[in-house]
């Protein structure tokens, strides 16, 4: 994603973030979200064991890839009317979890990735650990983020100024709220260090990154994973965890395709 999209990206992430915030103010979110450190608990018990974890990455579509998830129109109904999520987002996520995933990853950002923030809620009933996927910019989307069922919330080094990333970290440190921090370099992966985040993602083609992350806090990769061999690759590098989407959401049997990954780890 080139810097002009990420800027576009980023800046709908605040327009919607802005709309929900009429709707329900944070002062709002702050009287319905209590702490609770089992949030952080599930996430890494779910992650920490002595294979490779495979979190399971529940997206529409991306930007790069197109649809991945969509779903088959209805008679009688226009496809923007549609309830969200339909058959085959509930199929996708009932296989992962009967393939193993050991957590599952939702794509909350709306205009590029076509998520919502209720997507956390629904995928609830495979009793996974759920780790939510958007672009935070502010406190709000931490409560949110809580309110909706999420254990852990990915935080994007490169999308906010320090101070404002240290208090996001906080505030999920207070709510009991993992932190994925994703880096992409070797300058975020200093900043990473500084902020203790519960796990560190990076790019899974960047086995080098990977081997440098500081030990303590749980390594993940992300990205273009595609079969078996990328996986024994980012385990070779260190990785503990790794998210898959694209791969799982195009196959017709994700369930097969996971715990046979998992045979061959």
């Amino acid at each position: 994603m080139s810097a002009f999209e990420r800027n576009a990206l980023l800046a709908a992430v605040r327009r919607r973030a802005a709309e929900r915030r009429r709707a329900q103010p944070l002062e709002r979110l702050k009287d319905l979200v209590a702490p609770d450190s089992w949030r952080r608990e599930r996430f890494l018990v779910a992650l920490t064991r002595p294979e490779l974890a495979i979190i399971a990455v529940c997206q529409r579509r991306t930007p790069a890839a197109g649809a991945l998830l969509q779903e088959a129109e209805r008679p009688g109904t226009r496809p923007a009317r549609q309830p969200r999520p339909g058959p085959r987002w509930f199929a996708y996520v009932d296989a992962c979890r009967a393939g193993g995933a050991a957590a599952l990853a939702v794509v909350t950002e709306e205009d590029f990735f076509g998520g919502t923030l209720e997507d956390l809620a629904t995928v609830a009933h495979a009793k996974l650990a759920r780790l939510r996927l958007d672009f935070p910019l502010d406190e709000a989307m931490v409560y949110e983020s809580c309110l909706a069922g999420a254990d852990a919330l990915r935080l994007c080094a490169a999308d906010v100024p320090e101070n404002e990333l240290r208090a996001l970290r906080e505030c999920c440190r207070e709510l009991g709220l993992a932190v994925v921090l994703e880096v992409r370099d070797a300058s975020e992966l200093t900043l990473a260090s500084a902020l203790e985040p519960e796990a560190i993602c990076v790019p899974a083609r960047d086995t080098q990154l990977l081997a440098s992350l500081p030990k303590g806090p749980l390594m993940l990769a992300a990205g273009g994973i595609a079969g078996l061999e990328d996986l024994r690759r980012v385990r070779a590098a260190g990785a503990q965890a790794v998210l898959v989407g694209e791969a799982l959401a195009r196959s017709s049997d994700p369930a097969t395709l996971l715990s046979g990954w998992r045979a061959g780890l």
